[in-house]
């Protein structure tokens, strides 16, 4: 390592005793580096023999240290005669003050903190040294001035006997003291440029604050050359404000007694500065203070940083707190609780020793006990462990029927993931509205397809009920034609007969169609009414058979009714004699000429009447519809019909409390069996 001494200057011995070799080896390269002998002590005894023997001109002495500390290492070293002119530096990174005024009254004259700036630690030794040797050469001027009294004294005793010799020597010795006094000025301004190259701000005032010094520093930074500064005051220099605060600060170093570290303001023509003073008090032979010293650092952009500091983490906590999200962050090393805010105890209801914990996987474990499957939850959050880069969002349902929706990314640090942030979204009405909507609208699409259904069924009903009025229709216009043909070419009675006949049943035919159409009104409308009186079913059936004779006879079906006993009821006569033809005309019709059987019994206050055909049977999957309107159980284009009898037959049987059932299979025939209630009391044990 090259190694370079100042000019003019000589090498020193510094003795450094600290028991770190790290913190060693970076002060030996650096004060070497300036040409300086360096000795190494790594404890407070070694130091002892070390600074007797070598006779260092400065020591470095840790506070810290095993065995005698360096507070009680400075107090020998200033207790033994060969070693107490040894100025001690003390190094530390306690800063307390009252650590320092220990140093201070155990004999250090100043305090370096760890950890080391170099150029710092080069600056206090370089000025320590030069303070040692201005102070040497003033001990040795001052002993020589006062042997040098002596000596005067005693000439001036022999005045009389060698009055011209003495006069000879005064002459000299006043030359001589003009020497010594050039000296101690060469030694002032020595002292006053070490201070000027300092990059701290050093000054010192007398007990009445008038400033007996200053250096470069403070002439920078107020703009006053030192020749209008010495001798005045604070207030003889700046406005009343400022020059009461600096005194009260000067006050308070003198009250206490010790040095202290404070913050004061200064300032300038492009904004107010921030400095740190250490201020102490300069103490005389008697060891009373006779004035202040003050070193003064500028930590303007320092404290600028930490008020940005403050004014970002105040951002945060209000964003934090304000947001309506549940926040958690985790340290992703040791799996602990950096932060949350209240919303997040708010949503989870984390109790307080959860909270108190501080541990990421407790709170995870309480979490999964909230949820409904707390498997995917956990399985999730290992994942992300796992894969410090991923993100993720994914949805939890709660036991409580809440939603929550989970956010999850790493907090980055310069570039490396040092966290998780997860974030908890509560989104209980959003989901519900979710299912609401998807709810109205199968809704929606099923009213629709209902809709759809209805208008195909309403126009195949018109498409059907058109046809089917028609041909009653057709038939009577061609019996009319015919009978008007037969009437202008002669009468011929029994064509005549025949030709009324068939007008006759057209009539009657299309009276029904008729009939059907305005009872399906009726019911649609609600305004179904039931005229009950005492009703004999076998006997109405019996009548309703008799009449349907020709149909029987024209389908080959034949019929067989089995009614032991008479069974009376409660009914509307006209209405369940429609009910029974509806029921035994879709027997002829869709029976195909296969045996029809009826059935008729009473008992347990209850009739049941059932109608059995051989025919073509009704598939499964339309038994289900059979019974509302405009519903087939085969084509309209093979079977006439508008579709409204089974509907017409259910609602009037329901009118009286009864109830309707169906059992079919294709090409096996059909069963429909009625029960009614015998009387009106007895309607409510049916519905039920």
């Amino acid at each position: 390592m090259s190694r370079a001494t100042a000019p003019g200057a000589r090498p020193r011995t510094i003795l450094i005793v600290d028991d770190m070799p790290a913190n060693l080896g970076v002060l030996v390269d650096g004060l070497e580096s300036i040409g300086h002998r360096v000795l190494v002590a790594q404890g407070g005894e070694e130091a002892l023999k070390r600074a007797s023997f070598t006779r260092p001109d400065l020591i470095l002495l840790d506070v810290l240290m095993p065995g005698i500390d360096g507070f009680e290492t400075c107090r020998c070293l200033k207790a033994a005669e060969s070693t107490r002119d040894i100025p001690v530096l003390f190094m530390t990174c306690v800063t307390d003050a009252a650590d320092k005024l220990v140093g201070f009254k155990s004999g250090g004259v100043d305090y370096i903190t760890k950890p080391y700036d170099i150029g710092e630690v080069i600056a206090r030794v370089t000025t320590h040294l030069s303070l040692r040797d201005a102070q040497k050469e003033l001990e040795a001027r001052n002993a020589q001035l006062q042997c040098e009294v002596a000596i005067r004294q005693q000439k001036e005793a022999a005045l009389q006997r060698a009055h011209q010799e003495l006069e000879q020597r005064v002459r000299e010795r006043t030359a001589e003291l003009s020497s010594s006094n050039a000296a101690l000025r060469e030694s002032q301004q020595l002292l006053q440029a070490i201070i000027d190259n300092t990059a701290a701000v050093v000054f010192a005032k007398d007990l009445e604050g008038r400033y007996m010094l200053v250096n470069r520093g403070y002439e920078e930074l107020f703009h006053m050359g030192r020749e209008e500064v010495l001798g005045k005051t604070d207030h003889d220099l700046f406005p009343r404000e400022q020059a009461d605060g600096y005194r009260a600060n000067d006050l308070l170093v003198l009250q206490q007694n010790r040095a202290v570290e404070l913050d004061e303001l200064a300032p300038r023509s492009n904004g107010v500065r921030t400095y740190m003073s250490l201020k102490f008090p300069l103490r005389g032979p008697a060891g009373k203070p006779e004035g202040i010293c003050g070193i003064s650092t500028d930590i303007t952009s320092r404290k600028h940083a930490e008020d940005v500091l403050r004014r970002s983490y105040s951002l945060l906590e209000a964003t934090l707190e304000s947001t309506a999200d549940g926040i958690l962050v985790v340290d992703s090393s040791a799996r602990r609780v950096v932060r949350h805010n209240r919303r997040f105890a708010q949503m989870w209801r984390v109790p307080e020793d959860v909270l108190a914990s501080g541990s990421a996987d407790t709170f995870f474990a309480f979490a999964s006990s909230r949820l409904r499957e707390p498997g995917p939850f956990l399985q999730s959050v290992h994942e992300l462990y796992a894969e410090p880069e991923a993100s993720a969002v994914d949805t939890f349902p709660l036991l409580d029927g809440r939603v929550f929706e989970r956010y999850s990314q790493p907090q980055r640090l310069g570039g490396l993931v040092v966290g998780r942030v997860f974030s908890f979204r509560d989104i209980t009405a959003r989901v519900d509205a979710e299912q609401q909507r998807n709810r109205l609208l199968l809704e929606e699409r099923r009213a629709r397809a209902a809709a759809e259904e209805a208008i195909h069924l309403r126009d195949e009903f018109l498409l059907v009920a058109s046809h089917e009025l028609r041909t009653p229709l057709t038939s009577l216009q061609l019996s009319v034609q015919s009978l008007e043909q037969r009437l202008s070419q002669g009468m011929n009675v029994e064509r005549v007969r025949s030709a009324v006949a068939r007008s006759g049943r057209q009539t009657k035919r299309l009276a029904t169609l008729i009939d059907t159409l305005l009872d399906a009104s009726r019911i649609q409308a609600g305004k179904l009414e039931l005229n009950r009186a005492s009703v004999d079913l076998r006997e109405l059936v019996a009548e309703i058979v008799a009449h349907l004779g020709d149909q029987l006879a024209q389908s080959g079906s034949t019929l067989a009714m089995r009614a032991e006993q008479p069974v009376i009821g409660w009914w509307d006569p006209y209405q369940l004699e429609q009910v029974v033809t509806n029921l035994l005309t879709n027997a002829i019709k869709f029976g195909e000429g296969s045996p029809i059987e009826i059935t008729i019994t009473g008992e347990d206050g209850v009739a049941r009447l059932s109608v059995t055909d051989r025919g073509i049977g009704i598939p499964a999957e339309v038994q289900a519809q059979l019974f509302e309107r405009f519903r087939r159980g085969v084509s309209s284009r093979n079977y006439g019909g508008l579709g409204l009898g089974l509907f017409i037959t259910r609602t009037i049987v329901e009118a009286h409390g009864g109830r309707i059932c169906l059992s079919s299979e294709v090409g096996q025939g059909s069963t429909f069996c009625i029960e009614l209630p015998l009387s009106t009391e007895g309607a409510g044990r049916l519905d039920a």
